[in-house]
C-alpha cells in the first residue's frame, strides 16, 4: 500500500464534504455543468482510528458552486457522487458512498458548518468524536448539521450512524 502524506486542514472527520471542499477549493473548473459549478477534487488524506492511521482516497464526481451570503459567510453548495475508500497499513479497507448532497458554510469568524442529508462520511479527532458521541470515522444517513469552531471544538448532529468505519477497520 502506498502511503498518502496529505493531512487535511481539519484532520476532522471523513472530510468527505467539508474536508474535501476545504482542501480542494478552488478546484478544477467544471466544464459541462455550467451555471458556476466547478469540479470538486477529493485529494488523498490521512485520518485515524485511535492509534491506527487510516488513509482516505476518493473517486469524486462532485461539483460545487460558491456564493457569498449577505453577512459575508461563504457558501459552497455540493452535488454529485463521492465514493471514499479507507485503508490501514495492515491491509484492511472499507469503501463507502458519501455523496451527500450538502453545503459548507465558512463564516467570517472562521467557523465552518456543514449542512447535509443523504449519506455522509466524516472523521473527527478523539476529542471531537467524544463531544459528538460518535466514532472517529463513520457513515451517517439523514440530516447532518455540524459546526467546526475556531477553537477546535465541534457541535451539532450527524443523523443516524449506519457504519462505524473504525470498528470495521480495526
Amino acid at each position: 500500500m502506498r502511503k498518502r502524506t496529505y493531512k487535511g486542514p481539519f484532520a476532522i472527520s471523513t472530510a468527505v464534504l467539508a474536508t474535501a471542499m476545504v482542501v480542494a477549493l478552488p478546484a478544477h473548473a467544471a466544464s459541462a455543468r455550467g451555471n458556476g459549478w466547478q469540479y470538486l477534487e477529493f485529494p488523498d488524506q490521512t485520518a485515524a482510528c485511535g492509534a491506527t492511521t487510516v488513509y482516505a482516497s476518493g473517486v469524486s464526481n462532485e461539483y460545487y458552486r460558491e456564493s457569498t451570503l449577505p453577512d459575508g459567510t461563504v457558501q459552497f453548495e455540493v452535488r454529485g457522487s463521492l465514493v471514499v475508500t479507507y485503508e490501514t497499513d495492515a491491509g484492511a479497507s472499507v469503501t463507502v458512498n458519501a455523496s451527500g448532497p450538502g453545503s459548507l458554510f465558512v463564516s467570517p469568524n472562521g467557523a465552518q458548518q456543514v449542512v447535509s442529508h443523504g449519506l455522509n462520511s466524516f472523521w473527527f479527532n478523539p476529542e471531537q468524536a467524544a463531544q459528538l458521541g460518535v466514532p472517529q470515522i463513520s457513515v451517517s444517513a439523514g440530516p447532518f448539521d455540524v459546526t467546526w469552531h475556531t477553537d477546535g471544538t465541534v457541535s451539532g448532529h450527524l443523523g443516524t450512524i449506519i457504519r462505524d468505519i473504525c470498528a470495521e477497520l480495526t
